[in-house]
């Protein structure tokens, strides 16, 4: 480990648990010990910063390097673990190919989230937002397609499901969906291939464009809800409860906001509740001033619109156009404003948004 003086060499299980720790010393370290059982492990190196690898252990040798100013890439291991060298070689190329692509990622999120940076104190802070989601999704494509390329190198290895696994795949499901399809059948029949099967099978039908999942319940005059009620360009879809306080304040928000439903004539709100009491639910909507369209099943968590929409938090919004195709999904309450100028094609000042 030349360059790393002062340092720890730890390996950790699946559940978080320390398996093994060395100390580095002037660039060396060595162990022997034995696991219970071969499988995946994350491996940190430490020195001036903190740093994780995937790795497969079993019986056997491995010779492990790594430099201190290289942290960043894949490890060096050589070893005749099959499973590893797979996991070698995709990790290599992912950590040379994205770097880039994380680099970036990680120098905006810093420069957002320090109140002292530049952005921050002359308020561009919505530009710097812009340039990290931008490259959030440049880093997501190119690791979908370096794991992409991967497979179709390998098409018999025995470590894409899992590799698939340690990925947010939910941000690209598309990219991803289309990896997944590339597996061999002995892969997507892992226990994490069938998950992540799922999984992308039920995201892919959320995708921008695709049709939004009809909407059950009625409406408070006990009226089935109609879509084709709603006349509007941009369609924000959310998904609230009335004891959970961030719905209700956003409520004001909604109302008082300047992409407020009530203003802009091309921009409504259809709010689904997922409370159970009718009493309840009428009595939030009353004192928070909805206006606009309010839809519930009064089913709660068991409603089939949080299955349907992939709903796991509370609130949640969504934005779908006016023929109820999405234009995106769980979508950040501060950027809803953003995401509506940005489909309505309309420029507003830093200040305004």
């Amino acid at each position: 480990m030349p360059g790393i003086n002062n340092g720890a060499f730890v390996i950790k299980d699946a559940q978080g648990n320390i398996i093994t720790s060395e100390n580095i010393f002037d660039g060396k370290f060595h162990t022997k010990n034995i696991l219970q059982k071969p499988g995946y492990y994350d491996l940190f190196i430490t020195g001036d910063i903190e740093k994780d690898y995937d790795v497969y252990l079993e019986g056997g040798t491995y010779i492990i390097s790594a430099e201190a100013d290289k942290l960043y890439l894949y490890p060096t291991i050589k070893t005749d673990s099959k499973t590893q060298n797979e996991l070698s070689e995709y990790y290599t190329a992912a950590a040379e190919k994205t770097h880039e692509a994380d680099a970036a990622v990680q120098n905006i999120t810093s420069l957002l989230y320090d109140k002292n940076s530049p952005a921050a104190v002359s308020g561009n802070a919505a530009d710097l937002q812009k340039q990290l989601d931008q490259a959030q999704e440049t880093f997501a494509k190119t690791q979908a397609t370096v794991l992409g390329d991967f497979v179709t190198k390998n098409p018999q290895n025995e470590v894409a499901a899992h590799i698939l696994s340690q990925i947010d795949y939910k941000k690209d499901p598309v990219s991803y969906y289309a990896v997944f399809q590339k597996f061999s059948p002995e892969q997507q029949n892992t226990a994490d291939g069938k998950n992540e099967g799922d999984d992308l099978k039920e995201l892919i039908k959320l995708a921008p464009g695709a049709d939004a999942p009809q909407l059950t319940g009625n409406t408070p005059d006990g009226k089935p809800f109609d879509p084709k009620s709603i006349n509007k360009k941009v369609i924000l879809v959310e998904f609230w409860r009335s004891d959970v306080e961030a719905s209700r304040s956003n409520h004001q928000m909604l109302l008082n906001g300047y992409y407020s439903p009530i203003k802009n004539k091309d921009f409504t709100v259809v709010s689904v509740s997922l409370d159970t009491k009718p009493d309840v639910w009428a009595a939030s909507i009353k004192k928070d001033e909805m206006t606009w369209t309010q839809v519930s099943d009064l089913k709660g968590q068991t409603s089939p619109n949080m299955t349907n929409w992939a709903v796991n938090t509370i609130p949640t919004y969504d934005l779908v156009d006016g023929n109820w195709h999405f234009i995106k999904r769980d979508v950040d309450f501060g950027k809803v404003g953003e995401e509506v100028n940005k489909y309505l094609g309309i420029k507003v000042a830093n200040s305004q948004q």
